[in-house]
């Protein structure tokens, strides 16, 4: 592995940007570029004009409830009441399904974030005639809804298809805000925005780089209540991408997993303090909960997964169990997913339907589900995560359709495929922590750079539920590094080889290590 220094590390960060023709936010593209989107808001201004009731069914994740959460800040702050319905995962099922259009009492409903295949759904509104508008950014499947449909991978003249859900929302209120002449800062929601598009893992250039670094700077002096009590709540962490991935979005999506996502989304838009803190105070027990849950059934998994013959050479990660909880399935899929590089299907059983997530990086989720769709009662989703059913006895055909295709070819060779080079820890600095942060926010397509040293751990200090901080050395100095889950006091004095990034802490207000990987040499 090539040794690298401070300018190496520039030089590699300013080329993945070369070619880059959205740099600020007026360069964004302008919402009629997407399709049918100006239809949609000149249908509003006629429901408004004529005080229909206004439905926004969401989605029980992230970027579904900040997808609401957007709506209703701005139709509040122009004074026109929206009621704001997500459904409930496990007595709704996802999206717009026929159950939820059968108990809402409207003129409109407006989806956000879903809905692309709600066929069933669609057909019912027509019979009740409730007009239907479609927003979402999943892909679509061969027939349509038979509705007005707005969704960037539908718009030829959009020139990003991979946005969010949250930010098709965002574009539907410039839309309105124009057609209705009404006044309203867009700028005032991109905090909302920057978690959905960190949690729905968005490629991090273009346009969603230039608007999640904009709204991380709003985020930071954010007076929304929500964002307060976080910050005040995970106050020893810089406001970044990470905090967002690590510990903001895994706290809103457990509402959504454990119980129901209204949860999350009443956390977003209330604005008593107290009220705030009690709902902060929920969720924390849930997520609580949700990581004791997720453990238990991750190693379940694991265990299933490697008792297999060969697994080793299996292209596809596939395990079921009936027991497991239906709100935890897409993590361990992912987990999985990460620590094999295979692509991955976790199921549960409901009702005799076999539901579950698949998560990969290296496979196209749609492309690899659209390829068995004989054996499935239903999918959806996009390029790195999809959902899906079936019928328990198309199982074993399903399992071996796809673990007889071999979908791998793109997955990483080495975990030290994405690293950037050997940096000794004498050239970790706060210049060189401060240069990397000027190509922030990292994430999906800008990963954050990652660098490789071997050293040996000089002290070692136990902190909090399992974490270690270490004091590593090696030949060219000395710094504190952080292993979460893991007790390291035993190998004081050890050699290791590692993989890790910078961060910065906020106690010590210094550049410190995070351990992403290590071996003991």
């Amino acid at each position: 592995m090539k040794h690298i220094d401070f300018k190496d590390i520039e030089s590699t960060l300013k080329g993945r940007f070369v070619g880059e023709k959205i740099l600020s936010l007026k360069d964004l593209p302008k919402p009629e570029q997407l399709t049918n989107l100006q239809e949609i808001a000149k249908r509003l201004k006629q429901a408004i004009n004529q005080k229909k009731r206004i439905v926004i069914v969401g989605d029980y994740d992230v970027d579904g409830v900040v997808s609401c959460a957007i709506l209703q800040d701005f139709f509040t702050r122009v004074d026109y009441p929206i009621y704001v319905e997500i459904p409930h995962r496990f007595l709704d099922g996802y999206g717009l399904s026929e159950k939820i259009v059968k108990r809402l009492q409207c003129d409109v409903i407006l989806t956000v974030d879903n809905g692309i295949n709600a066929l069933e759904a669609a057909k019912i509104c027509r019979e009740r005639g409730i007009e239907l508008l479609i927003t979402d950014h999943h892909t679509p499947q061969e027939l349509l809804p038979e509705a007005l449909i707005c969704n960037p991978k539908l718009s030829k003249d959009f020139p990003e298809p991979e946005i969010c859900g949250a930010c098709v929302a965002w574009y539907l209120c410039a839309a309105l805000k124009a057609e209705m002449n009404w006044e309203y800062s867009l700028l005032e929601s991109l905090d909302l925005l920057s978690l959905a598009i960190v949690s729905d893992v968005m490629p991090l250039l273009g346009m969603n780089r230039v608007l999640l670094k904009r709204g991380l700077e709003i985020l930071q002096n954010s007076k929304r209540l929500a964002f307060v009590q976080l910050k005040n709540h995970f106050a020893k962490h810089s406001i970044s991408a990470q905090l967002i991935g690590y510990y903001i979005a895994p706290l809103l999506n457990c509402a959504g997993r454990m119980e129901s996502a209204m949860l999350s989304y009443q956390f977003l838009i209330e604005n008593d303090l107290k009220e705030s803190g009690v709902l902060l105070d929920k969720l924390l027990l849930l997520n609580a909960q949700r990581k004791d849950l997720q453990v238990r059934m991750y190693e379940e998994a694991k265990e299933m997964f490697c008792a297999q013959k060969d697994y080793e050479k299996l292209p596809f990660i596939i395990v079921f169990n009936p027991q497991w909880h239906e709100g935890i399935v897409g993590i361990i899929a992912a987990h999985l997913s990460e620590e094999f590089s295979k692509p991955c299907i976790v199921l549960t059983q409901k009702e005799g339907i076999l539901k579950g997530s698949m998560r990969s990086s290296s496979v196209d989720c749609m492309e690899a589900l659209n390829s068995v769709k004989e054996f499935l009662c239903a999918f959806g989703g996009h390029c790195g995560a999809a959902g899906l059913s079936l019928k328990l006895e198309s199982f074993e055909d399903f399992k071996r359709t796809l673990e007889n295709q071999r979908f791998c070819e793109n997955a990483k060779e080495t975990r030290y495929s994405d690293v950037l080079g050997w940096l000794s820890l004498g050239a970790v600095n706060d210049a060189l922590f401060f240069m990397i942060q000027k190509y922030a926010p990292f994430g999906n397509g800008n990963e954050i750079p990652k660098f490789y040293a071997q050293a040996r751990i000089l002290n070692v200090h136990y902190f909090g539920r399992g974490h270690s901080n270490i004091l590593l050395k090696d030949e060219g100095g000395e710094c504190h590094a952080l292993v979460f889950n893991a007790d390291l006091r035993q190998y004081k004095g050890r050699a290791l080889e590692c993989v890790y990034y910078l961060q910065w802490d906020q106690y010590l207000q210094k550049v410190i290590l995070y351990l992403d990987s290590y071996v003991f040499l």
